[in-house]
C-alpha cells in the first residue's frame, strides 16, 4: 500500500522573503577601498618619505663681514624673471607659449625668464631660457619652485605632508642642482612664519608676490642664523590683454581664457623682478648668483614706470657698509636684527653704516619714486 505523504503548502499569494542584496552598495564600497588604498599610501609617504635638519637658532656671529656684492663689476644690470608658467603642461594648454613669454619679456628689457611649469621641467631644447618647475599639487598651495633643477619628480604628497616630509622634497631638488624657493607664502596662508622658522633647506621666499609682500619674515630667519634671500616674481599665468591681443593665437584658446576670467585684466606681469650684475644672464651664470645671493630684489609700482637702478654696495676695512647708486632714492634703510630699523637717509644715492658690535647682520631696503629694491643680507662670519 502506497502513502501519500503530503508536501508543504505554498501560499502563492504570499510574498517572497529575500535577504538583502550587497550589489546596490558596489558604489560605496569602491570608494571607500579607493579611500582606504590612498591613506595608507598617504601614510606610508609620511613614515618613509622624511629628513630632519638641524637648524641653527643662534644670529649670524664672526668678525668677518659676508657681502654678497663684493664682486659686482661694470655699471649695467641684468632684469630676470624666475616665475613663469607656460602652455607646456597637458592641463594648463589655454596659457601662453613658451616663445609668447620669452617675446614679451625681452620687449619690456628682461634678459632672461625661467619657465616653471607645475609638477614637469620642460623638454624643449631652447638654451635661451632658465629651467626650473613647481613642485606641489596639495588644496592649501604648499608649493616649492626650484630653479635650475635637472629634472622634475612626482608629488608624493597631494594630501598631506610634514615638516620632515617638506625637508625630504628640498633636499631632492637641491641634489637634483635646483635652488629652492618658497613661493607665495600668503596664498592661503600656505607657509606660517612659525613653520618657515621650523624647516630647511630652501634658500629663498618670495617677498614680492602677487599673492602679498612680506619682507618681515627675512627677518626672523636672518635673526636666527640662516642666510635666506629674498626673491620676487610676477608668477605669471597669464599676460595683460594689451599683450595677449597681439598674439596669434587659436581661437579654442581665446574661449577658454574668456570663461576663466582670464581676459580684460591688467594683469601682474613685468613687475616683480631680481637684477643680476652685468653680464649675469645664462643659466649658468645666474644660478651662481643666486647660490651666492648676489642678486636685488625689486618691486615697480606701477606697469610702464621706468626701472629703479640697484646700487652698489662694498663693505670697506673698518667693516662699514657703503652705498653708491646712479639713482636718487627716496629713502635708504639699514635693518638689522629682528627687523630693527637701524638707520634712514632720506633723498640721496649715497649711505653707510659702520657695523656695530650687536649687529649680526644687516640688508638694504631702498624706496625710489618707481619702485622699491632689496638686497640680501651682509652678515657675519667666522
Amino acid at each position: 500500500m502506497l502513502f501519500n505523504v503530503p508536501g508543504p503548502v505554498v501560499d502563492e499569494d504570499k510574498e517572497t522573503v529575500l535577504r538583502p542584496s550587497l550589489w546596490k552598495y558596489r558604489y560605496l564600497f569602491v570608494f571607500l577601498s579607493l579611500l582606504g588604498i590612498l591613506t595608507i599610501y598617504q601614510l606610508s609617504v609620511v613614515l618613509l618619505l622624511r629628513k630632519s635638519i638641524d637648524l641653527p637658532t643662534s644670529p649670524f656671529q664672526g668678525t668677518k663681514l659676508t657681502n654678497p656684492y663684493q664682486n659686482w663689476k661694470g655699471e649695467g644690470q641684468e632684469k630676470i624673471s624666475l616665475h613663469a608658467h607656460s602652455d607646456e603642461v597637458w592641463f594648463t594648454p589655454e596659457r601662453h607659449t613658451i616663445s609668447e613669454i620669452q617675446s614679451e619679456y625681452k620687449r619690456e628689457g628682461f634678459s632672461n625668464v625661467a619657465i616653471t611649469d607645475y609638477g614637469q621641467v620642460s623638454e624643449k631644447e631652447n638654451s635661451d631660457y632658465i629651467r626650473g618647475f613647481e613642485w606641489g599639487q596639495n588644496i592649501k598651495k604648499r608649493h616649492l619652485l626650484s630653479i635650475g633643477i635637472k629634472k622634475s619628480f612626482y608629488d608624493y604628497f597631494p594630501v598631506y605632508a610634514s615638516r620632515e616630509n617638506l625637508n625630504w622634497v628640498m633636499d631632492r631638488m637641491k641634489k637634483l642642482g635646483g635652488y629652492v624657493i618658497i613661493p607665495h607664502p600668503k596664498l592661503f596662508d600656505s607657509f606660517s612664519k612659525e613653520e618657515m622658522s621650523s624647516i630647511g633647506g630652501f634658500q629663498a621666499i618670495e617677498v614680492y608676490s602677487p599673492f602679498g609682500d612680506d619682507t618681515k619674515i627675512l627677518d626672523t630667519l636672518l635673526s636666527q642664523g640662516r642666510n635666506v634671500h629674498c626673491m620676487a616674481s610676477d608668477d605669471l599665468h597669464y599676460f595683460p590683454e594689451t599683450s595677449i591681443k597681439s598674439f596669434d593665437q587659436p581661437t579654442w584658446k581665446n574661449i577658454i581664457q574668456t570663461l576663466g576670467n582670464q581676459r580684460g585684466r591688467k594683469g601682474e606681469s613685468f613687475l616683480r623682478y631680481i637684477v643680476t650684475a652685468e653680464g649675469k644672464r645664462d643659466q649658468t651664470s645666474v644660478l651662481d648668483s643666486l647660490q651666492s645671493g648676489s642678486f636685488y630684489c625689486v618691486k615697480k609700482f606701477f606697469q610702464g614706470a621706468e626701472d629703479p637702478k640697484v646700487p652698489r654696495i662694498q663693505v670697506n676695512q673698518n667693516n662699514t657698509v657703503e652705498l653708491n647708486s646712479k639713482e636718487r632714492y627716496l629713502e635708504i634703510r639699514f635693518i638689522g636684527q629682528m627687523g630693527e630699523v637701524l638707520q634712514v637717509n632720506p633723498d640721496t644715492n649715497q649711505a653707510s653704516y659702520e657695523f656695530k658690535e650687536k649687529d649680526s647682520y644687516v640688508r638694504l631696503e631702498m624706496i625710489a619714486l618707481t619702485g622699491s629694491v632689496l638686497s640680501n643680507a651682509i652678515y657675519r662670519n667666522q
